[in-house]
């Protein structure tokens, strides 16, 4: 299975909105597979459902700030979700036997829509990509 397909880095400021909201869902669509992987084998939590909300259009550019901060705190509460049980699972680096890190990823302060912004966005999609990804290899020789 790919993870890394379906994930381009967002740099259209004139979509971004939508880009985030995929960029998220994709986050999300990940994180559920892999719970999902580990709990077919042990049935032992309730996997969550994890969707990317609608974005109201009312004041639309406070909203989309808080949307963006929500979404950003949802991916990192996600991936964090999958870590932990993962850990729990003692599905960890194979090598060294250490447990996974949890992510720390930069939550959006303002609405600035500007290159350092992007970059900073872009970083937090790619950790939690490459972090999602990394798991998924400790599990794939169990599926």
């Amino acid at each position: 299975m790919d993870y890394q397909k379906g994930y381009t880095p967002i740099n259209d400021l004139t979509t971004f909105l939508d880009s985030y909201g995929a960029c998220t869902q994709l986050v999300y669509d990940k994180a559920t597979k892999l719970m999902r992987a580990v709990n077919a084998v042990f049935l032992d939590v309730d996997v969550p459902s994890w969707t990317v909300p609608s974005l109201s259009d009312g004041l639309i550019n406070r909203n989309a700030y808080i949307w963006c901060r929500h979404l950003m705190q949802g991916v990192q509460t996600a991936v964090n979700t999958v870590v932990a049980y993962y850990n729990y699972r003692s599905l960890t680096d194979p090598y060294t036997g250490d447990k996974n890190a949890p992510v720390q990823l930069w939550v959006p302060n303002s609405l600035a829509l500007n290159g350092d912004f992007l970059q900073k966005i872009n970083n937090d999609f790619k950790s939690a990509n490459d972090t999602l990804d990394r798991l998924f290899n400790y599990v794939e020789p169990y599926l």
